[in-house]
């Protein structure tokens, strides 16, 4: 059972040190959202269909990589985002734009706005003092729910379990290039609430038993 657990706490070390340097030497892979790109808003009052624009985009801006996005809640704008677009590719668009709808925008009025790429570590920043915060909580009220078990292993655990369990899930994103998105972050914040529950669970039964074994002993 040992030598099991030294092979798996191995193989964490490994997967953690391993996405730590493609991390350093690399840096995350990224989706559109986060890369420096170009973007245009078009605007029409009676309303948008985002899939005629999308067939727009699809036919000028070919194999680039874009997103469409809608502005307003009306439906009354929405915005292109490409990893690069040049003013030839926006004027077809906005022709396009204007033979479906009827409108007279102006090419060179739609401008294209350069957007710099946005960092992993500030798009993270936001979450690390909540999570931090709520694991001190979590931390004092384990400590003191379970000090019959040993409130340093406790304690241990529960800053350890957390910060290791992000460390592989991230590690494996970074190996793996799995382009940085919104979904990485849900599956940060799903994994670190799984194991503040997974340590709960553990400490309650080591609790039950020890409470057990107590009054066996009476």
């Amino acid at each position: 059972m040992k030598n099991k657990n030294l092979i798996i706490y191995i193989i964490i070390c490994l997967i953690i040190i391993a996405g730590i340097a493609v991390w350093q030497s690399k840096g995350f892979r990224t989706e559109i959202q986060y890369t420096p790109r170009k973007q245009i808003q078009l605007t029409n009052y009676t309303g948008i269909n985002i899939s005629d624009v999308e067939s727009f985009a699809s036919e000028v801006l070919g194999n680039t990589t874009y997103i469409i996005q809608p502005v307003e809640t009306f439906g009354n704008a929405v915005s292109i985002v490409a990893k690069n677009m040049t003013e030839e590719q926006r004027d077809k668009i906005v022709e396009k734009f204007n033979e479906k709808y009827n409108t007279k925008l102006e090419k060179e009025k739609v401008e294209i706005n350069s957007i710099p790429h946005t960092r992993v570590k500030d798009i993270l920043k936001r979450y690390i003092v909540p999570g931090l915060a709520t694991l001190c909580l979590v931390i004092v009220y384990f400590a003191i729910r379970f000090s019959k078990i040993g409130y340093k292993k406790v304690i241990a655990k529960t800053i350890l379990v957390p910060i290791v369990s992000e460390l592989i899930v991230f590690s494996i994103i970074s190996i793996a290039r799995i382009p940085f998105s919104r979904l990485a972050v849900a599956t940060g914040l799903t994994v670190y609430l799984v194991s503040l529950i997974a340590l709960t669970v553990m400490f309650e039964n080591q609790r039950n038993r020890y409470i057990e074994e107590l009054e066996n002993n009476k």
